[in-house]
Parts: C-alpha cells; sequence; structure tokens
C-alpha cells in the first residue's frame, strides 16, 4: 500500500513526472515547464494562508499518486468558509494498487479542514469514486447548454470530431453550409444580431467586477468571494489559457452607462466558443446573454457552450440553447447538510471561474486518429 501524505514543493519534479506518465499528449514542451506551473497552481496562488494541503501517494520514494487542491474562499449565508477545489486526481495506472490509492486519495482529501469541497472537471472515473465515498455529484451543476450559432458549420464540425479527420463528404458540403447559416442569421431566432437596443461593452476588468458583486450574487446562499489580489490573478491566469481561444471579459452597460452584467468566454473563428463566467444584476441576464451571443458570431464562434447557471435556465431555453450532461461532472462535498442542499437546489453561484476547469493542465488537444 501507497503511503498518503501532504504535497510539499521538493514533491514537485515527481508529481510533473507522474503527470508525464499519464499524459503524455498534453503538450507540455519540458518536465520543468509543468513543474513550474504545479507550483504557481498549488502554492504560489493568493490563498495560502487558508492551510488546505493537496496530497500525493508515494511508494518506494516514488510518486504514484496526487490529489491536487487549491484553495478558495466562499460564503454561505454570510458565514465564512473554507473550499478545497479539487484540480489534479490522478494515480499512475502501473501502479498495481491504483484503484485502492485513488481512493485512499479522495478519503483523506475530504477528511480536511474544509467547509466544503468541489471539482468541475471530473472525468466518469472520478465520478464513480466520489459517489463511491459519499461525495455527491450535483445534476444541476453538471448540466451544459449548447447554442449553435452557425448551425450548418457547427454540425460538420460535429460529424468531423466523430469521424476524426475531414472526409468528401464535410469538404462537399461547406459551400451549402456556408449558404445554409448566412439564410439562419436572419432567421427568428437569431434576432439577438439585431437586438443590440440600448446596450454597449467595454472591456472587463477586476475592479468592475468587484463593485458589482454584492448586487450580481443578491440571493445565492453559496458564493464565491474574491478581493483585488486574488481576482486579478484568477483572470491573468485564465487569459493564459489558449486551448479554446482567445478570452474575452466584456462589461454589458446601457445607455445610461449603468452596469446590467458581464460575461467571460474563450472564442476562436470556426471552433466553439466556452464560457466561463455570466453574470448579471437582477432582470438583466438575458440582456448579457444577448451580447454574449452576439460577440461569439461576430468573432466566428459556431457554438457557444457552457455550464448551466440553474436560475436562469429559462432564458436559456427562450433564447434555443439546449441542455445535456456532455461535459465533465462537477462533484461538491460538505459535512453541512444545509450547504449540500443549497447545492442541489441551485442556490450556489458556482461559475467556471470558480473551479478548476480553466487551468491550463492541458495545452493542446489530443491528435485526431488517422
Amino acid at each position: 500500500m501507497a503511503t498518503i501524505r501532504a504535497l510539499t514543493d521538493d514533491d514537485l519534479a515527481g508529481v510533473a513526472g507522474l503527470f508525464a506518465r499519464i499524459y503524455p499528449d498534453y503538450g507540455w514542451s519540458s518536465p520543468a515547464d509543468c513543474e513550474r506551473y504545479f507550483r504557481e497552481m498549488l502554492f504560489e496562488h493568493p490563498w495560502g494562508e487558508l492551510e488546505l494541503p493537496s496530497w500525493v501517494a508515494e511508494e518506494g520514494g516514488r510518486i504514484v499518486g496526487l490529489y491536487a487542491v487549491q484553495p478558495r474562499r466562499m460564503l454561505f449565508d454570510g458565514r465564512p468558509l473554507r473550499v478545497a477545489v479539487g484540480c489534479q486526481y490522478m494515480v499512475d495506472p502501473a501502479f498495481r494498487q491504483g484503484g485502492m490509492t485513488a481512493l485512499q486519495l479522495a478519503k483523506v482529501c475530504l477528511s480536511g479542514p474544509q467547509d466544503l469541497t468541489i471539482a468541475d472537471g471530473a472525468n466518469e472515473d472520478s465520478m464513480r469514486i466520489w459517489s463511491a465515498i459519499s461525495g455527491s455529484v450535483p445534476l444541476l451543476n453538471s448540466l451544459y447548454w449548447t447554442r449553435p450559432l452557425r448551425p450548418a458549420h457547427y454540425a460538420l464540425a460535429l460529424l468531423e470530431a466523430r469521424t476524426g479527420s475531414p472526409n468528401a463528404l464535410t469538404c462537399t458540403a461547406r459551400p451549402f453550409a456556408a449558404l445554409l447559416d448566412a439564410l439562419a442569421a436572419r432567421a427568428g431566432p437569431n434576432r439577438f444580431l439585431r437586438e443590440a437596443g440600448d446596450l454597449t461593452e467595454e472591456p472587463l476588468d477586476a475592479q468592475t467586477m468587484l463593485a458589482h458583486l454584492p448586487a450580481v450574487l443578491r440571493g445565492y446562499a453559496v458564493q464565491p468571494v474574491y478581493d483585488e489580489r486574488s481576482l486579478d490573478w484568477l483572470l491573468a491566469q485564465a487569459a493564459r489559457k489558449t486551448l479554446h481561444g482567445e478570452l474575452r471579459a466584456r462589461a454589458v452597460r446601457d445607455r445610461a452607462h449603468r452596469l446590467a452584467g458581464w460575461y467571460l468566454h474563450y472564442v476562436r473563428a470556426g471552433g466553439v466558443s466556452e464560457v466561463l463566467q455570466i453574470a448579471a444584476l437582477e432582470g438583466s441576464f438575458d440582456r448579457v446573454l444577448t451580447r454574449l451571443l452576439a460577440d461569439a458570431w461576430r468573432q466566428g464562434a459556431l457554438a457557444v457552450h457552457g455550464r448551466l447557471e440553474p436560475r436562469f435556465a429559462r432564458e436559456l431555453s427562450a433564447r434555443h440553447a439546449w441542455l445535456r450532461t456532455d461535459g465533465p461532472w462537477t462533484l461538491a462535498h460538505s459535512r453541512h447538510a444545509e450547504i449540500m442542499r443549497a447545492i442541489h437546489e441551485g442556490a450556489a453561484f458556482l461559475s467556471r471561474l470558480d473551479g478548476e476547469w480553466w487551468q491550463r493542465w492541458r495545452l493542446r488537444l489530443p491528435e485526431a486518429p488517422a
């Protein structure tokens, strides 16, 4: 059996080696670069005073497993919470006690002093292990919405993703897809392209977010807590993730320059826009969503994809978004039943910015099969 203990800075070379063995196609140019990123995310973040460690499994002096934790601050009904965000969970597949070690790591992590443990990038294996040790999988926070913007090209992209590469059918269909998408842009469901109204946009910064967070988060029992240092750090780190394109962060204002809300999304021409966070003042979500969809369309995105914010399911449906469990799972655990009840009832503001999904563990997508 492996020994489970807290991660130290001296373990990072071994952790980087473990990561390279498990994920050789994730795009790191060298183990040293990977090691530096682990140090940034696990030791050089702005929440060091919370003292929530990461955990490693060691056998014979070799690191064979990791449960990486990044601390965060949140509130529950105004009460401060220490939150452990699970951001990497891995065990060497060559280690013969891997299944037992994975369970040990998860149990040790959940037994820590934090009030809440969350993760929003869990795969099927992690989800099953989590469920086996009485962790929770909130379905509302594991639903994803998709809004096609160029439906014909989006359908072709899905077909190419399934087959692994372009083929004669998709190449032949592209001119027709361009015509269909041009017609779709004028159809009723895409009226958001002509609904600018009295709204304007400007670059979003941490100061604007902090000034309006109390109004945006009103009514949520579980809320993230930021200060200028931590929010600057989050936004700077998130901007470095280019796997899904450029991070665009925009504040939406009315003609009187009053804030309606903001959005952050990754976007690139010919790809799918991935939403990091949408926030809106009461009654303004649809207007902010409309601006997000229009911005993604102007940047050449084929569709917009994001995790469901439960209280705005009606607005998303009205804008012709569909819901599926087609992304990673969100996991949550707390010894406090009232916190878990709030999460399951959709009373928690848990955007992707508040989890680990945006972190740059993967620098490139795996090669498509030949």
